[in-house]
């Protein structure tokens, strides 16, 4: 990212002193092992807020389930100062992990805590970077690894004060909140005490109210967006590539369109592929009365979307207005702290904190002023005497593991609804389907309530009392639909008025307010509906193939219209249509899939770079094509000539440009090295815009003479987490990671699900403890031995 004006592109408002203060201000509290001197400050102004997205930067986001590290939001773990070494070696003995030819872990115990215990062991066997790569996020020390880069992250969470109150906060928790998460940081102190050779960057205790602040963090990441202000987080030329991480696949197929009449789920969250935002797979199963299956982001303490043996979910990502925005007026000569309020005045907070920045030689620590009202904190200042606050619904109530726990122990729709109503998880459309045969869409989030005479895209006036929040909604009033008569529901990030052919939730029915993205009806909805509706007596195997559907939505119904346009031309433009002959011949003799060895689908990607200009998120015809549609086969000209540049013919196998290539160790995925000259698989996923299930964002080209030439483009973002779902009597699953389950490079299980990945072919997802036990190479307690050894052992399949 590159600095601007004073150095750094702040995230919000801090106003500052400018004095030397010469004390010491103690971070204890915030995980700092040292007190921090505040040497001087800075005046801040006119800061733009971010929030990170699905991706890292920690950007992406989320997309798609980003979400699903939330999920830890609210699970603290045991007193910092608590002995660890009994207690965990008493858990440990209890736990014993299973890994089968993938190594994804199959955790069981014979307590909550204790498969809490295991997975918590397992993501740090299999990738500890990554997991305090998040933590220290979550306590706003990003900038400590990552320099400027990592300040506005810090700064929204220090805005937050997601440190403080966390720390608070945990203190007040129910003791089998605290019981469970106390498990999941004694899992992760005791792969550091077993493993003395991992040496931490900055975390080397865990402690339990980290946990609490990781999930806000997240949360904010993902969602401070919805209060309608600047989320620009990330560079200027990668932003498009970020938003893409909020994409998401979610379908559910009624027992009246397959063929032994029950029910299937696909679960296709769309997550990037580093930083905070990429999925873990394990199974785990609790002696006091669940088991279930699925994927979490590093550090949640129990997978968020999968299955259990009745019943199972996906989320995608969805814009519901969670978050407000609101104009505070300071104009009181006498008390600089007085905003304007109802017919007086109320008095502002205001308090310091010191964020410390990684340099090239050592720390620099910056001294900050921050400020919030009784509306939320202050993140942009508009002038001297406005400036705009924001804020979330029940950021600080929401206690995630909480509804999570009782969403994996629920036996039928009636449990899992119930656990759906407690409103703890922020975002996400909700797909459902169980072994009775129901299928349910929900536009889930934890919406205020507010007066829909307002404008509530845009900031409103705080000092009107009648812009007060008032309540939540509930579950009943949110959109959604149970088994609907077309017998099919599905989400793609688009709005909830379009998730079936029959049985759509109403427009009408739902405040404007509530619903951000209610006319936004993606190509990825409308061919996922089109294959839908086709699906009659569908049986499983077919299933599996139709979640890697790699149909372009947008050459389907866009191709013939332009072949009309081309007719045309050979009388009103001879010229062009000659020269655009050849490229638009090769186009119609197509399938209009995108197939590796199809040279039609580079050219159609090409075309619609040219067309659309940002690939990665538009579907709106650049101007200049709507004004003069002959101008789109100069477009068509541009791409050939551009493809030939780069790859010496126009003619290029999609798969010889569309690849897998993965790096250790990287958060943000604007610096990752990828090398045309190492090692990659080809992919035949494509840009959602388009219109695909099989859905995944690339890097671009980059030829920079002497400098960097990169002209492979690389997976950064897209399907991640896939699985498919039968709900039969004995319940049938398959899944997939788009690399492997270990972020290790030495590991077998580093890039092996890569080649699955590549041939579009799920792996078999043992749930039954008999078939488990089957497939188990290696079965251990936590601690039983070094994770080099186990990776050798394990071997692949």
């Amino acid at each position: 990212m590159q600095p601007d004006g004073d150095g750094i592109d702040w995230a919000f408002v801090a106003v500052a002193s400018t004095t030397r203060l010469g004390y010491n201000l103690s971070f204890a509290r915030m995980g700092c092992r040292r007190p921090v001197r505040c040497e001087s400050a800075k005046i801040i102004a006119n800061l733009g807020v971010t929030a990170v997205r699905n991706l890292s930067l920690a950007g992406w986001i989320w997309q798609s389930l980003v979400a699903c590290m939330v999920m830890a939001l609210g699970a603290g773990v045991a007193a910092a100062n608590e002995s660890l070494t009994e207690s965990a070696d008493q858990l440990a003995a209890s736990v014993l992990i299973h890994r089968d030819a993938w190594g994804v872990p199959h955790i069981e115990g014979p307590t909550d805590a204790s498969v809490i215990f295991g997975f918590a062991y397992c993501q740090a066997e299999d990738y500890f970077w990554q997991l305090e790569d998040s933590y220290v996020m979550g306590l706003g020390r990003y900038a400590e690894l990552y320099g400027d880069k990592g300040l506005k992250s810090d700064m929204i969470n220090r805005a937050f004060e997601i440190p403080q109150r966390s720390q608070a906060d945990y203190e007040k928790m129910e003791p089998k909140i605290k019981e469970s998460c106390e498990a999941f940081v004694k899992g992760v102190n005791y792969y550091l005490e077993k493993h003395p050779e991992v040496k931490p960057r900055l975390i080397e205790r865990f402690e339990p109210w980290q946990m609490i602040a990781m999930g806000r963090q997240v949360i904010l990441e993902m969602t401070f967006g919805n209060t309608g202000q600047s989320k620009d987080h990330v560079p200027t030329d990668f932003k498009a590539v970020a938003d893409a991480g909020k994409g998401s696949n979610a379908w559910a197929l009624s027992p009246s369109r397959t063929k032994n009449g029950k029910a299937m789920l696909f679960i296709n969250p769309h997550q990037p592929y580093y930083g905070f935002g990429q999925f873990y797979e394990g199974h785990m199963k609790s002696g006091e009365g669940w088991n279930f299956t699925g994927a979490t982001f590093f550090g949640s303490p129990i997978p968020t979307l999968g299955h259990n043996e009745h019943l199972g979910w996906a989320f995608t990502v969805n814009n519901p207005g969670i978050g407000s925005a609101w104009r505070e007026t300071f104009d009181d000569p006498a008390n600089p702290l007085n905003y304007r309020y109802d017919k007086g005045y109320r008095q502002a907070t205001e308090w310091k904190d010191t964020i410390r920045v990684k340099k090239k030689k050592g720390m620099e620590e910056r001294e900050f002023v921050f400020r919030k009202t009784h509306h939320g904190p202050i993140i942009r200042k508009e002038s001297d005497t406005s400036y705009i606050v924001a804020n979330i619904g029940k950021f600080y109530d929401a206690l995630l593991s909480r509804q999570n726990l009782a969403m994996v122990r629920a036996k039928n729709f009636a449990e899992w609804r119930e656990a759906m109503s407690m409103l703890e998880f922020h975002i996400f459309n909700t797909v459902y389907a169980d072994r009775e045969g129901n299928i349910f869409y929900l536009y889930n989030g934890i919406v205020p309530r507010r007066d829909p005479s307002f404008d509530w895209s845009s900031p409103v006036d705080g000092s009107n009392p009648d812009t007060e929040w008032k309540g939540i909604h509930t579950i009943d009033e949110l959109p959604q639909t149970l088994n609907p008569p077309s017998g099919f529901v599905q989400n793609c990030n688009q709005t909830p008025y379009t998730v079936t052919d029959d049985g759509n939730p109403s427009l009408g029915d739902y405040p404007d307010y509530m619903v951000r993205e209610r006319h936004d009806d993606k190509r990825r909805a409308k061919v996922s509906r089109m294959l839908l509706r086709e699906m009659k007596d569908m049986e499983f195997d077919s299933w599996q193939k139709a979640c890697f559907d790699t149909t372009l939505y947008w050459a389907v119904v866009e191709l013939p219209a332009l072949a009309r346009l081309h007719k045309e031309l050979e009388t009103s433009h001879p010229d062009l249509a000659a020269q655009s002959k050849p490229y638009f011949d090769h186009l119609m003799n197509w399938d209009r899939k995108v197939h590796i060895d199809s040279t039609q689908a580079t050219l159609c990607i090409a075309w619609y770079e040219q067309l659309y200009g940002d690939v990665y998120r538009s579907e709106t015809l650049q101007r200049q094509f709507i004004d003069d549609p002959s101008k789109k086969f100069h477009a068509l000209l541009t791409a050939a000539q551009g493809l030939t540049k780069v790859f010496g013919d126009w003619k290029v196998p999609y798969g010889d440009v569309y690849r897998l290539q993965r790096h250790a160790n990287v958060a943000d995925f604007f610096q990752i090295p990828f090398n045309d000259k190492e090692s990659s698989l080809p992919s035949a996923g494509s840009f959602g815009p388009l219109g695909i299930v099989f859905n995944m964002y690339f890097t671009p080209s980059i030829d920079i003479p002497l400098v960097k030439t990169i002209k492979k483009r690389y997976a950064v973002v897209g399907a991640s987490y896939v699985s498919a779902v039968e709900f039969s009597d004995r319940i049938q699953a398959v899944s997939l990671l788009q690399y492997g389950e270990s972020g290790h490079a030495d590991s077998p299980h580093f890039f092996d699900q890569a080649k699955l990945m590549s041939q579009m072919q799920f792996k078999p997802q043992p749930f039954y403890w008999d078939d488990v036990l089957k497939a188990a190479k290696r079965s251990y307690h936590p601690g039983q031995q070094d994770e080099k050894k186990l990776a050798g052992e394990l071997g692949g399949e």
